[in-house]
This record gives C-alpha cells, sequence and structure tokens, in this order.
C-alpha cells in the first residue's frame, strides 16, 4: 500500500469519524463553571497587559476546542510522524508487505479455502545431477527438506520448504541493497530475491500455489532457480 493511498484511506476514516458529530447538541456549562473560568480571563488579562502593555485587543473567547478539531489535530500529527518513520508498503499478487530499513515483513493476502493442515506433500521432481537429501523435516503445518552436492567445491545447497498459509503469520526477509522481484512459477504468482554478486552466487523464492505457501532457496542464479521451482509436486505414495 503507498503512502498516497493510506493518506486516502485515513482522510475517509477520519471523515466518518467527524459525521458522527455534527448533530451533536453544544455542551451547556453550569454557572459556576462559567464564573470559574470569566475570574480565569480577567486574571490573565491583567498579568498579560502587564508585559505587553501595548495590546488593547481583546482577545476572542469564542474559539472551542470541539472533537472534530481535536480529529484534524491527531490526523495531522499521525501522517507527519508517518512521513518521518518513512515506512513503505507494497502489496503484490500474492504478498503484503512491510518494507524497513533492513528488511521486508511479508503476509499472505489470500488464506481462505486453503487447508489447515498439510495435506500434500509436494517435493522437486526435477533435481540437478548429484544433489541428494541431506536433512528432512516433518510437522503437521510445516515441511522442510535439504539437499546438497557434495561433490562440488563449494558444496551447493537447496532448501525446499512447504508451509501451511494460517499458520506462517508474517516472515521477515533480508532485503537491505537488494529488492523483492515479482516472478511466475507456472501459473502462479511469488516473490525472488536474488542475492548474486561477483562472489557469490544465491536465491530465494517464495510463492501460493492457492493450497500452500512453497519456498525454494540455494545457491543458483535466479533463472536456475526459477525452474526448480516450476518442478516442485504434489508426492504420490
Amino acid at each position: 500500500m503507498s503512502e498516497s493511498v493510506l493518506k486516502s484511506v485515513l482522510e475517509e476514516s477520519t471523515q466518518l469519524e467527524w459525521d458522527r458529530y455534527d448533530n451533536v447538541p453544544e455542551h451547556i456549562f453550569s454557572k459556576k463553571h462559567e464564573r470559574s473560568m470569566k475570574r480565569i480571563f480577567m486574571l490573565f488579562e491583567k498579568n498579560r497587559c502587564k508585559f505587553e502593555p501595548h495590546l488593547i485587543s481583546k482577545p476572542n473567547h469564542n474559539f472551542r476546542f470541539t472533537k472534530k478539531t481535536v480529529l484534524v489535530l491527531v490526523t495531522i500529527i499521525f501522517l507527519a510522524a508517518l512521513a518521518g518513520c518513512a515506512v513503505m508498503y507494497f502489496v503484490s499478487n500474492s504478498f503484503r508487505g512491510k518494507v524497513n530499513n533492513d528488511n521486508t515483513e511479508l503476509f499472505v493476502i489470500n488464506t481462505e479455502n486453503c487447508p489447515s493442515e498439510i495435506e500434500e506433500k509436494y517435493y522437486l521432481s526435477e533435481l540437478p545431477e548429484d544433489f541428494e537429501v541431506t536433512d528432512s523435516t516433518s510437522t503437521p503445518f510445516y515441511e522442510y527438506t535439504s539437499y546438497q552436492n557434495n561433490k562440488t567445491q563449494s558444496e551447493q545447497t537447496i532448501v525446499f520448504r512447504q508451509y501451511v498459509k494460517t499458520d506462517l503469520g508474517s516472515v521477515h526477509y533480508n532485503t537491505e541493497g537488494q529488492d523483492l522481484e515479482e516472478v511466475q512459477i507456472n501459473e502462479h504468482y511469488g516473490l525472488c530475491l536474488d542475492f548474486s554478486s561477483k562472489g557469490l552466487v544465491f536465491t530465494d523464492v517464495i510463492w501460493d500455489n492457492g493450497d500452500y505457501i512453497l519456498e525454494i532457496s540455494g545457491d543458483f542464479d535466479k533463472n536456475t532457480l526459477l525452474n526448480l521451482a516450476k518442478s516442485a509436486k504434489v508426492y504420490k505414495e
């Protein structure tokens, strides 16, 4: 969500809140309160004139701090604070996120009609040559499998994860110096982080396949890892 959209939502919400007080009858103060206020203003005027004898105009006491005025001030203060924090929001086809200084917090957009537990397990049907399973974890809400190629000098690794949408909550990704790129995995959409540089080749891809959140990361360039992601299939015994 951009700052302009958020501002528009806040303005609309504030206007709806104001409308509640348009027809509220004016409060009638007691006589005792009026006498007290008169004494306060007289004392204030007397002391003010001692320090500012050139002021001859009387203060205007007709201004009142209404609830509507307070709401305006609160909105202005909130928007100023928001601008000072410089927090950016974005929405993709499958995720919404809050971009902080050095990380991005992701949330799943659509969690309706999705399994509450893992009913179908996914696996990578096309692995590069010489890769073998080195570790795995299985729970009703999470699947984890790591693969490694011990025949290469760098010992390349692939990690494949499967999450239940409602159990995922929010996840943080290091986006300091990198941007999340929206990508397509078969007929679904996801996000990609490419950390590859001269001394490093590493990519992370996360996507919503309709029922689950799938994620693959590994020591490969973006195109290679996207092809591996597209090979994810349901495991059939």
